[in-house]
């Protein structure tokens, strides 16, 4: 808490460093949407260095201001001195924050302007190119890539550069004396955690909101730092104190409250869950669906947390399979294909379909069942050992777990993940014969234009040397060639061979791209089924990842003989991020220890039934419309809506500034009274606090007697008195009547000078 007669150095001080806080803070939201790295050391140098340049400059203007106010008071312009030390206030604010637009954008010039990742103070025309250059970069990654994207210099230096834009929208509000505006340019920094992630830290939530609100108690409103006059009145001086002491409380208060909610939130297995589900309405539960339909749109997803895992190395898991599919008819898929049988198994027993063995070192997984059922287990892909109480058994023929009894919310197990060390060359060694066709993993269904999709994947990838070479080519068509896009809106129901259209239309989401590659795989003689699942998720910041509904999906899976079941990945990086390195050869020959961490907002799920009494135990979950989030990059909207905002915020500053200037203080009796108090303070007259408002004018009479040998003048007495009586009416009067403002301006301008001259005058 800032007492309100502090002068202008601690107050300006202070509000700088509460500012500060709250932008570091919420710029640590940005680290859900972005992988942490150097950019958060250069943000918060960066802020620091432009505060530091703004407090300074404000500083000493408004100290040149309060000393140029000082020697006018004492040549008895008090109220032209009041008048230019509110415009100098208005002003410093101007030039301290231009004075910081100027360093901050030096800052990004000369720390992503260079060619490297150097800090380069001296900068150029090459420099501005070059950072030019890394905003492209920086908008085609978060057009193709999903959240969280890695922290290279281009998407560090829209983090920094964005960072010191809010900054200075921030400082530029504290300064201009309106703390209470200032929290809210800080959304601009939660925005794109809350667009995509849909929560904030609340680490950042309650460091930000007290800083903000600490804020309100540096400069309370109405008082100009610097100015004293109010500070001689012990009744206003009381209220002040009482009233930064109430804000001060108050933020202590919220940012306890916020501290015990999020801590109930975390240890509380009822409470625990994320921020966005305090102001949403979750489903009960989350389970897929084993009926893709290529005819739907992406249908709606919850945002709720299907499962937690950590891993024993800190690196994130592949994607997590629930199931596997084979029959497909055209339009939708099914269960009704053979099952291998269950079979029982132990912590020792190394679950992989025939042929498909390993023998490298674990990786130990342990898994927490949050909002998700089902009778099958999400497990890694590859060979694993599963630790995991209950009655489950193994199928191995599609390579699943399954219990009647099934998941339920809080279930833990442990997976021993022995990676097969796939690379491009060991698949293309991969033999030819021993493929599993009795499961009916060739079967093509007999739609309208079957030749024609045989024809157009032969075009693709029927010259292909080996299985492994085809299976690329057809996912790369898929995933980047010839003008297919990802669209969570393509509605193929009017279709008669949804694979046919897709291919002509060249839109859709996961459905649609992985059953398409199925199918083009199987008229080339491959066997191909789907996997559906979960993609990795994203880290919690606690060391584990959380995986929430909007991580569903589904890819196609190629039989390579000796070594088993490969996923491949047709659907567009925007919602899958990288290819595993085994099916891009263009990364080379390295094995891949663990498949990238991705993120998707895509759910193979069926839409819910309109009749919530007809439950399907096969449907998917069924998400509030505010859980539904259609992309995981940040829409071109949202820039536009985000530019907008700031702009507005700016804009809606400097109106309120000028405004603040060019209107004329309307003068009250107590203003006009603290005018005199003040003026006398100056000359070293002060009033006790017991000096009331009608015995003041006689006090202030004794003290000119004492102080000069003369007595107070009639005139300026009577002056005196009116003032004193209007300012008591104005205190304690029911219905008061003040003299009109022009008035007090003339009585006060008059008395202030003439006092002056009086207590002035050489004895």
């Amino acid at each position: 808490m800032i007492p309100t007669h502090r002068g202008p150095l601690v107050r300006t001080v202070a509000s700088a460093v509460l500012v500060v806080i709250a932008v570091i803070a919420s710029m640590h939201a940005l680290t859900l949407v972005i992988d942490p790295g150097p950019w958060l050391t250069a943000g918060t140098t960066g802020v620091i260095l432009v505060s530091a340049t703004s407090c300074l400059v404000r500083y000493l203007l408004i100290r040149a201001a309060v000393d140029r106010a000082a020697v006018r008071r004492a040549a008895g312009q008090g109220v032209s001195a009041d008048r230019a030390a509110d415009r100098a206030s208005g002003s410093a604010s101007f030039v301290a924050t231009a004075a910081g637009a100027i360093v901050a954008f030096w800052f990004v010039l000369a720390r992503y302007g260079g060619p490297g990742q150097r800090f380069e103070p001296f900068v150029g025309p090459d420099a501005f190119d070059q950072v030019l250059e890394r905003f492209r970069q920086a908008t085609e990654t978060m057009s193709t890539q999903v959240a969280p994207v890695g922290p290279d210099e281009a998407i560090s230096m829209v983090a920094v550069g964005g960072t010191l834009l809010v900054f200075l929208v921030v400082d530029s509000l504290a300064g201009a004396r309106m703390p209470g505006f200032a929290g809210v340019p800080l959304l601009l920094l939660w925005t794109p955690p809350l667009t995509l992630i849909g929560e904030v830290p609340w680490q950042v939530f309650v460091i930000s909101v007290t800083a903000m609100l600490l804020l309100l108690t540096v400069d309370p409103v109405g008082v100009t730092p610097g100015r004293h006059r109010d500070a001689d009145s012990a009744a206003v001086r009381r209220a002040q104190r009482f009233r930064s002491w109430i804000t001060a409380g108050t933020a202590v208060a919220v940012a306890a409250a916020s501290l015990g909610v999020a801590t109930g939130m975390a240890t509380l297995p009822a409470l625990a869950g994320t921020w966005n589900q305090l102001i949403s309405t979750p489903s009960n539960t989350v389970e897929l669906s084993s009926e893709l339909d290529m005819r739907q749109p992406l249908s709606a997803r919850s945002a709720s947390t299907v499962l937690t895992y950590t891993m024993a190395d800190g690196d994130p898991s592949g994607p997590l399979r629930v199931m596997t599919l084979t029959a497909f008819d055209g339009v939708q898929t099914n269960r009704n294909v053979p099952s291998g049988g269950m079979a029982e198994f132990d912590s020792s027993t190394l679950l992989a379909p025939e042929g498909e063995d390993a023998t490298g070192e674990g990786r130990r997984m342990d898994v927490r069942i949050g909002q998700l059922t089902g009778a099958e287990l999400p497990l890694p892909l590859e060979p694993r050992l599963v630790d995991v109480e209950g009655d489950w058994g193994y199928d191995a023929l599609r390579d699943e777990v399954r219990s009647s009894a099934g998941t339920g919310p809080g279930a833990e197990y442990s997976v021993e993940i022995i990676d097969r060390q796939l690379t491009p060359d060991l698949l293309r060694a991969a033999p030819l014969s021993g493929d599993p066709r009795s499961a009916g993993f060739t079967l093509v269904p007999d739609t309208e234009h079957r030749d024609d999709i045989a024809n157009y994947a032969r075009e693709i990838a029927g010259d292909a040397p080996t299985r492994f070479d085809a299976a690329v080519a057809l996912q790369n068509h898929l995933r980047s060639g010839q003008g297919f896009v990802y669209n969570p809106d393509a509605d193929y129901r009017g279709s008669s061979d949804t694979v046919w259209d897709f291919l002509q239309n060249k839109e859709g989401y996961c459905t649609q791209y992985a059953l398409s590659m199925m199918v083009m795989a199987r008229t080339l003689g491959i066997p191909a089924r789907i996997g559906i699942g979960w993609l990795p998720g994203r880290s919690d910041g606690q060391g584990g990842f959380r995986v929430t509904g909007q991580d569903s999906h589904a890819w196609p899976e190629i039989y390579f003989p000796s070594v088993g079941w490969v996923r491949f990945e047709p659907t567009p990086q925007v919602q899958t991020g990288p290819l595993p390195s085994y099916a891009n050869p263009g990364v080379g020959s390295a094995p891949s220890s663990a498949p990238t961490p991705t993120r998707a907002n895509e759910v193979p799920t069926q839409r819910p039934a309109q009749d919530p009494e007809q439950s399907d135990p096969a449907a998917g979950a069924d998400a509030s419309p505010g859980n539904e989030v259609s992309d995981q990059t940040l829409p071109g909207w949202a820039w536009v809506v985000a530019i907008i905002v700031a702009l507005g915020v700016l804009g809606g500053a400097a109106w309120l500034l000028l405004r603040r200037r060019t209107e004329a203080e309307v003068l009250d009796p107590e203003r006009a009274w603290s005018r005199v108090l003040a003026l006398l303070a100056e000359q070293d007259v002060r009033l006790g606090p017991s000096i009331t408002l009608r015995r003041a004018p006689a006090f202030i009479a004794d003290e000119v007697r004492t102080r000069t040998g003369t007595p107070l003048p009639d005139d300026i007495a009577e002056r005196l008195t009116a003032l004193a009586d209007a300012a008591e009416e104005e205190r304690y009067a029911r219905r008061p009547t003040s003299p009109t403002a022009a008035e007090l301006e003339e009585l006060t301008t008059t008395v202030t000078t003439e006092l002056t001259e009086v207590l002035t005058r050489p004895r």
